[in-house]
Order: C-alpha cells, then structure tokens, then sequence
C-alpha cells in the first residue's frame, strides 16, 4: 500500500468539501469541519456519542464519518500522521462505518437525508484509493470487497456497475451478469442524470473487464470488442474507451494507453493540508452540551 499512496502525494482526489451538514444543530462540529479541522471534528464528535443524549444523533455521526474521510485523504499527504495517531491507518473504514450508523439513526426521521447524501457520495468517491490499490495488486475480490462495503453507504448506478465487473473478475459470473444487465437496461432505457460525479467509475468498469476479457487464458475478443462498444454507446468521446477498442482488435498497438479522463477531472493537485499549528486552540475543551 506504501507504493500505492505514493502515488496520490502529488496528485489526489479533490473532493468538493461541503462546510457544514445541511440541517445540522451542532455549531462547534460545523466550525471545526468548515475550518477544515478534521482532527479536531472527530475527536469532538468521538466524545459527544459517549453521552446519551448524543448516542443516536445522526448529524454527529455523519460529522464524524465526513471527518474521518477526510483525516485518510490527509494521512496520504502527511506521513507523520499515522506516527502520531497509529489508529487512523482505520480513517477509511471508520469512515464508513460511522456513515451506515447516521443513515441507520436517521431512518425514522429523515431528518438528514437524503439532504446530505452529497457527503455519503464523497465518501464513496474516496473508496476508489482503495479499489484501485488491490486491483493493481490483483487482489480483485478484495476489491469488490471494498465496493460493496461502499454500496452499503451509498449507491449509484456507476458504483453497481462497477461492482457487477468486479465480481465477474473474482468468479462470480451470476452476480456480475445479473447487475451489468440490470445497469445496461437502465442506461438504454433512461440514463440517471445525477451521478455525473462518479461517472468514472463506470468507465473504470468497462476498461477492467475489457483487459480482463482479453488477458483471459483463451481471450475473447469479440465480447471484448462488444463490451467496449457498449461502452462507447454511454461514452462516445472517451479516449480510454476507444484506445482500448483499437487494442483489441492489434494488442500490438504502440499508441500510449489514454488515463481515464473523467477520473483525472476528480484528480486534482494535493489540497489537503495540515492545519497551522496556530489553528489549534482550546475550544474542543468546552462542554458538549454547548453545541444544543
């Protein structure tokens, strides 16, 4: 993983970061996160759900999921991080676990959500590190491990898309088949006008399983060659799409493989920094009753 993260130093998921929960109560958790004190947020937001007035509020634990999402993004750029806090090689996992807890605390009354799913999708859009990580490790099924960890958070046709892929990599054909038919009547039918952020992701799908297809022991070619035009079909101008098809038909061709070009639109230069020193004051130290 050391190599892997990297590789994200210099260039790294730019996230558009939201300041605060809409419809939260919890002022301090709002200033902390909005000052991008993420560390700060989360060691609060930590202490408020051991009190029970505070153990099913979903803000706190969507405060919490949001900071320690971005506390993983900063532990790829400050390596002293996980020094000082050993517990944060966890961030992404936290992450995750306390998002399914605010939508579980929410449920009832829908107080937060579906207001605040921009978040959940940041969180989810983070996941690709991860997927990426153990898909060049050609650890595939742990990739879709990851996947469907995401889909539990949150769901989009490009994330199921993508794990209906990886599960036809890791043997699961039945699975694979079933969700990648279920996502090509969809799109054909009326395609979702509001995924455009984890739009990659799709592409992502439709590059592995080409590559895939062909890097099989006997290749198969013309499924290649149709999954790639399906492809094509939902992304007429994508450069990797159409590389990958020219590939397939001269696995010989010297033309450089194209990036993604809708992930390098999500790739941006680091913008994640440590906080100045200076930043950090005493206010975590009041009492939680004063965020009422």
């Amino acid at each position: 993983m050391k190599k892997f993260i990297l590789l994200f130093i210099s260039s790294i998921i730019l996230i558009p970061t939201y300041s605060q929960v809409v419809g939260g109560v919890h002022e301090k958790l709002a200033k902390f996160y909005e000052e991008e004190r993420w560390e700060d947020c989360a060691f609060k937001a930590d202490r408020m759900i051991l009190k029970d007035k505070y153990r099913n509020d979903a803000e706190v634990y969507l405060y919490l999921a949001a900071s320690y999402n971005r506390i993983f993004l900063l532990g790829l750029v400050d390596t002293t991080l996980l020094q000082k806090v050993p517990e944060y090689a966890n961030a992404y996992k936290l992450a995750l676990k306390y998002a399914k807890y605010s939508q579980k605390k929410d449920k009832k009354k829908g107080v937060y959500f579906p207001d605040n799913n921009h978040m959940l999708e940041e969180i989810a859009m983070t996941g690709i590190i991860y997927i990426d990580h153990y898909i060049e490790m050609k650890k595939v099924p742990k990739a879709n491990s990851y996947a469907r960890k995401i889909l539990k958070v949150y769901s989009d046709l490009n994330i199921y898309f993508l794990h209906g892929v990886l599960s036809s990599m890791s043997g699961d054909n039945l699975t694979g088949q079933e969700v990648m038919d279920s996502v090509f009547r969809t799109m054909d039918k009326q395609a979702p006008t509001n995924i455009d952020n984890t739009k990659f992701m799709m592409v992502d799908g439709f590059d592995h399983f080409a590559h895939y297809l062909m890097g099989l022991e006997e290749p198969l070619k013309d499924s290649a060659i149709n999954f790639t035009k399906k492809g094509l079909s939902y992304f007429p101008d994508n450069e990797l799409l159409k590389w990958n098809l020219e590939w397939i038909e001269n696995p010989d061709l010297e033309t450089p493989k194209p990036k993604n070009e809708l992930k390098s639109l999500i790739l941006k230069d680091l913008i994640v920094f440590p906080p100045d020193d200076d930043d950090n004051d005493n206010e975590d130290d009041e009492d939680e009753e004063d965020d009422d």
